[in-house]
């Protein structure tokens, strides 16, 4: 439940500053196909291949990940530092990695996770761009800190999780020789 309450958290922060535009935009009487055009973009950008989103991968380097703040941001985020220690001090028990089926399948979850925040980003660059256009410099620049810190690191964040868990896979497959 906690879980939840930090990723509601931050979705409706970040969405209502994003609504916020939006409704301006719509009260000034303008077509409602661009938002509509923006949402289908945003859309199709989650179906893209794994394998196109992998070149979008910023280091295959734990560190870089470190230097910019990612282990800060794992006490954030859903599924993350804080919420497992509120767990595990109300007793509840605290999700590890097992073994090779368990790491494959958050593997998957990562890239789900990924792939959503890949197809927000999308919206905000969007929305932040009919920002601009439409001479709201304030909410533009709203709107991409938002998306920096709703979409921008917790893609960082999946990726250096995606090398953290593939590490362990490579070390479980070398002890297995």
């Amino acid at each position: 439940m906690f879980n939840q309450l930090i990723n509601i958290f931050w979705t409706v922060i970040v969405f209502s500053v994003t609504g916020h535009y939006w409704g301006q935009y719509f009260a000034e009487k303008h077509s409602l196909w661009l938002v509509y055009i923006y949402i289908g973009v945003s859309v199709f950008a989650y179906t893209i291949p794994a394998r196109w989103v992998s070149f979008l991968t910023l280091s295959s380097n734990r560190r870089i990940y470190e230097m910019i703040g990612i282990r800060a941001m794992r006490w954030l985020v859903q599924d993350g530092m804080f919420v497992s220690r509120v767990n595990r001090s109300l007793g509840k028990k605290h999700r590890r990695i097992s073994g090779t089926a368990s790491a494959r399948a958050y593997l998957t979850t990562i890239a789900v996770q990924e792939r959503f925040h890949y197809s927000c980003f999308v919206f905000f660059a969007l929305s932040m761009a009919s920002a601009l256009g439409s001479g709201k410099v304030l909410a533009a620049i709203s709107i991409m800190l938002c998306n920096i810190v709703y979409n921008v690191y917790p893609i960082l964040l999946q990726q250096y999780n995606r090398l953290r868990i593939k590490n362990l896979l490579n070390q479980s497959a070398i002890q297995k020789m």
